[in-house]
Order: structure tokens, then C-alpha cells, then sequence
């Protein structure tokens, strides 16, 4: 269990039913071994180490919260498909905050498809987010293809809620606006 070898220990440990001490080991090995902690508390499916994964991954041990993609992930590995959703579009609404509208389109569909696939009912935010999201992202193909009504009540859509789309809202609207003049 030295230090450069803590993830191979871990997994040892894992291997032998110690599950305490290979998730501490993940932990100590850090970012790059999560995926491994989050595995490993999923298959387990045990309250303590729930805990345990959750308040690393708050920053309750180091003050630096990690990634919300690794608790989506967590929830997802544990089953908890509704945190799930609710983790997803809060993290999508971030990544739309900043103007990454694909990557929160992209984890939005994701996790609808999950939950659809699992036969879960999809929660009415996360289908009301997705929804947006998939308006504004398939504008541009539809304007190519010479679609401009359909390219038109798409933008009114997300024109509708343009403080959503705080990075692009003189683009959306003049957009809009261009549209529904074609």
C-alpha cells in the first residue's frame, strides 16, 4: 500500500470483500480513481459508504467540491434514478449558464434515455429543460434545410426563455427576428 500503488491496493481490497478500506484507498488516490470508488459504492450499495463517497465528493474532507458529474454518476451506479435527474439538470443548467448548450442538450438526453430505458417516469423539469435545449440546438439545421417556419417557432420557443441563454441573448433574438421576417 505505498504510495504509488494505493489503486492497486485498493482493488485488492475490493476483491477481498473489504470494502471500507478500498473505497478509503480510492479516495486516497484521488480524482483519478472515482469512477472506481463510484463503482465499487454502487455494487455494494451500503449506507456507510454512501456517506463516505458523498462527503468526499461535497468536499467535506479537503473544502473543494468535486465534479457534479461524479455524483450524477454515483446516483446513477446506486439506482437513485430521481437525485439522478434532478443532479442532471442542475448540472445542465450550468453548463447552459456558460453557453455549452450541446453538452447540457447532451446530458439531458442522456439521462432521459436512461431513465426511459429503465422504464422510470421522467421528471416534467428535466423534460421541460430537455425540450428547450433540443429547440435551440436543432435551429441551425433546420434553417439549412431551408426549413424557416419550423426554424422560427423553434426560436420563439427558446425566445420565450431567453434568460436561460444568458451567454447568446442578441444572437437568439436577432435570430429570431430574421427568421420569422424569411
Amino acid at each position: 500500500e505505498n504510495k504509488q500503488q494505493l489503486e492497486v491496493a485498493a482493488e485488492l481490497h475490493e476483491k477481498a470483500g473489504q470494502y471500507q478500506k478500498a473505497l478509503k484507498l480510492f479516495l486516497q488516490v484521488g480524482e483519478k480513481a472515482l469512477d472506481k470508488a463510484i463503482d465499487l459504492v454502487g455494487s455494494v450499495r451500503n449506507d456507510v459508504l454512501t456517506h463516505t463517497l458523498v462527503d468526499y465528493l461535497m468536499g467535506e474532507h479537503d473544502r473543494v467540491p468535486k465534479d457534479p458529474n461524479y455524483i450524477f454518476r454515483l446516483y446513477m451506479a446506486l439506482g437513485n434514478f430521481k437525485q439522478a435527474a434532478r443532479t442532471a439538470v442542475i448540472i445542465a443548467r450550468q453548463e447552459q449558464e456558460m453557453g455549452n448548450y450541446k453538452v447540457a442538450h447532451k446530458m439531458l438526453f442522456d439521462t432521459y434515455k436512461d431513465l426511459d430505458s429503465q422504464n422510470i417516469p421522467v421528471p416534467r423539469e428535466l423534460e421541460d429543460a430537455l425540450l428547450l435545449l433540443h429547440s435551440y440546438v436543432l435551429v441551425k439545421s433546420l434553417v439549412k434545410q431551408g426549413d424557416h417556419a419550423t426554424g422560427a417557432r423553434m426560436l420563439c420557443r427558446v425566445a420565450n426563455s431567453i434568460s436561460k441563454f444568458p451567454a447568446h441573448v442578441v444572437p437568439i433574438l436577432t435570430s429570431t427576428v430574421i427568421e420569422y421576417q424569411r
